[in-house]
């Protein structure tokens, strides 16, 4: 089968700025946040002592997926990213892919950012209780707004500052994990009474952890070297990430109780307090989180904005909005930094006046970023033409549907998003048809008259 490259007209193409260590960089950047900050306390809470078991088990479950990503990104690099895979096998499922996503980043990077904003009210003694989320809100905000930024002033000055604060904060991270081995031993593994039911709400929640791969995918257009470096960086940064994420699990079951009230919101923090002989645990990791969230969210912001992109070149969105224009002499799409940047200030504002929780935002995040992972095994399938390879992406197909069932009425939420373009299409179409038809019955007199009026003329000319 040909390798299809093609990503649009040359003035609407953007530039080739990621190298390999670029890539690994981006991709742990975009993975390592929200999922190594918080999870770790929510899914031990909801699994008991288990739940160190529901992040292996997520690993297992995911690796053939990133198996299948990795090909398809190899293969179809484009700022279409999971959407542009889909969109290679049913053409006709595209517009649905991306509008999923839209709503997926609009949920996924709020809860981002809140997480980070979270450790650094704790961390810094900021809470008034006067002010409820409204506090972790304007931090969430604030950092919101200097990703936004960098996103604006380009890919090259972006993703400097990632390859920098990303190799620093892994190596911390590390330490911070290996500082509680000598405790592992006491781990009581029957903590809370843990049963599969559990076992099993604490993968759904686990798995947003093991999302943002996805989200590389946008960026693969901005590859020097697609092909060798997108499956390269995706193996490499899945091995940093699986070693983070089991040492941070472990860490937190063997220094909180489950009791602890800080289990769900700052878990590392109890974790570096109880390992960091100075008195400023709070403010160490204070620093080291704002650093994890701004490195995450800029991965993030620069996924997203290229699917906003992808959508405007595509002739998808208004043309008002003008989501495909390039600016600057970076060729960065502006437009679509600041219309991300509208649709992440709306949910922020909701979650200050506490319409959902932090969890909510996690979890239907995660479930759609695992759907729109089964939608590219599917698309794998289609593509691939070898039995063996087939049969691999039906027994990961087989896998996915059978975990599905755990996310529940969330699934409605992804449903209504992915038919989204089908009905504003349909209703543009209508409406167009009864402009159509409207003007026709208006302009029927006026025709009628210069038909006349001609007629009229005719026989002037014919009795002179």
């Amino acid at each position: 089968m040909t390798t299809d490259v093609s990503i649009g007209p040359a003035d609407h193409s953007l530039k080739r700025t990621i190298g390999l260590y670029g890539a690994v960089s981006l991709a742990l950047g975009i993975v390592v946040g929200a999922g190594m900050l918080s999870l770790p306390g929510l899914v031990y809470a909801h699994s008991g002592g288990w739940g160190v078991y529901a992040w292996l088990l997520d690993a297992a479950l995911v690796l053939p997926l990133l198996f299948v990503f990795a090909v398809l990104g190899r293969r179809f690099p484009s700022a279409g990213g999971v959407a542009g895979f889909v969109g290679q096998a049913f053409p006709i499922l595209k517009p649905g892919c991306a509008f999923l996503l839209v709503g997926t980043f609009s949920l996924g990077l709020p809860g981002i950012a809140v997480t980070g904003a979270g450790y650094v009210v704790a961390g810094l003694d900021l809470i008034d209780p006067a002010f409820g989320n409204w506090v972790v809100t304007g931090v969430a905000a604030g950092i919101v707004g200097v990703v936004l930024i960098m996103g604006w002033v380009g890919a090259k000055f972006a993703g400097a500052v990632q390859n920098v604060v990303v190799t620093l904060l892994v190596l911390a991270l590390g330490l911070v994990a290996a500082s509680s081995v000598s405790h592992w031993p006491s781990i009581d593994f029957g903590a809370g009474d843990p049963t599969w039911p559990k076992l099993w709400s604490g993968m759904a929640l686990a798995f947003f952890a093991y999302t943002g791969w996805e989200m590389l995918a946008f960026t693969a257009e901005e590859f020097k070297n697609p092909r060798r470096d997108f499956p390269v960086a995706v193996a490499l940064s899945f091995a940093i990430v699986l070693a983070l994420y089991v040492g941070a699990a472990l860490a937190v079951q063997a220094l909180v109780a489950l009791d602890d009230p800080r289990l769900g919101a700052a878990p590392l923090m109890v974790v570096v307090a109880a390992t960091l002989t100075s008195g400023a645990a709070g403010q160490v990791l204070a620093v080291v989180v704002l650093g994890i969230i701004l490195a995450n969210l800029n991965g993030a912001v620069w996924a997203a904005s290229r699917l906003l992109f992808d959508i405007g070149r595509s002739g998808w969105a208004p043309a008002w909005l003008s989501l495909g224009r390039l600016d600057g002499p970076a060729s960065t799409p502006r437009s679509a930094v600041l219309a991300l940047g509208v649709l992440l200030a709306a949910v922020l504002y909701m979650f200050g006046a506490g319409w959902f929780e932090l969890a909510d935002l996690l979890r239907i995040a995660g479930q759609n970023f695992f759907l729109l992972y089964t939608l590219c095994i599917i698309a794998y399938i289609k593509v691939e033409t070898g039995m063996a390879a087939r049969t691999f992406g039906a027994i990961a197909l087989a896998v996915c549907i059978a975990f599905s069932g755990v996310f529940g009425w969330g699934l409605a939420y992804a449903a209504g998003l992915f038919v989204l373009p089908y009905l504003f299409r349909g209703s543009t179409r209508c409406l167009a048809g009864a402009l159509a038809r409207v003007r026709s019955r208006e302009d029927k007199p006026l025709l009628a008259t210069m038909r006349s009026g001609r007629i009229a003329d005719q026989r002037e000319k014919e009795a002179f």
